[in-house]
């Protein structure tokens, strides 16, 4: 049951029969426990944050019978989502093919109730971009970008403050970005790091 209240006014209570209420602060609580059994509704490796749901799934098949996999175990998401009455926002989903062999992405389809789903190269994940060959170079890019301007800002900064001012610039506008996941993309080859490091000399 929910209502609303507005100062000393309050609305009947009416039945919630699906979903949950909007601006109660336990509403992001009751997301998580109306949308966690998505991870049993197929075969994919699930990840959830928030209304963000990423799916995972791995095969050493072949490039078809993959193919037709993927499409099955997502008709088994689609069901999932009828049953909960959640609409998925096609034009927000898309999806990224990893693969070492020489596939043209072009000819693997993805559809879901009968919207093809785009491929993209590079897709953002926590802030963070994944490029299809794991690479990291586009978020090693959006990092260098990030860092150019704080950079700009320190130099120009430090004459007309003291050291403690600096250092806590620093840590709000440079560190957090040089921190942030850094165990993933942090792994990246040499050359696709160093622009950071001349970055940081620069500095």
């Amino acid at each position: 049951m929910q209502c609303t209240k507005i100062g000393a006014f309050k609305s009947s209570y009416k039945r919630t029969c699906c979903g949950v209420p909007q601006g109660s602060v336990i509403s992001p609580l009751l997301f998580f426990i109306y949308t966690d059994d998505i991870t049993n509704a197929s075969s994919f490796r699930t990840t959830l944050f928030a209304d963000d749901i990423n799916l995972y799934y791995m095969s050493n098949s072949c490039f078809d019978v993959f193919q037709t996999t993927v499409n099955l175990e997502l008709c088994k998401i689609d069901h999932w989502l009828r049953a909960n009455k959640l609409s998925l926002n096609y034009n927000k989903t898309n999806f990224m093919l990893l693969t070492c062999r020489k596939h043209n992405p072009a000819s693997f389809k993805v559809i879901i109730n009968n919207h093809n789903i785009s491929p993209e190269n590079n897709l953002k994940y926590l802030g963070v971009l994944l490029d299809k060959k794991l690479s990291w170079k586009p978020h090693v890019q959006k990092v260098k970008t990030q860092l150019s301007r704080a950079c700009g800002i320190l130099s120009k900064l430090k004459h007309y403050t003291t050291l403690p001012v600096v250092k806590v610039v620093y840590n709000s506008l440079i560190h957090p970005y040089l921190n942030y996941s850094i165990l993933n993309w942090g792994r990246a080859s040499n050359a696709t790091i160093q622009p950071l490091i001349i970055s940081k000399i620069k500095l």
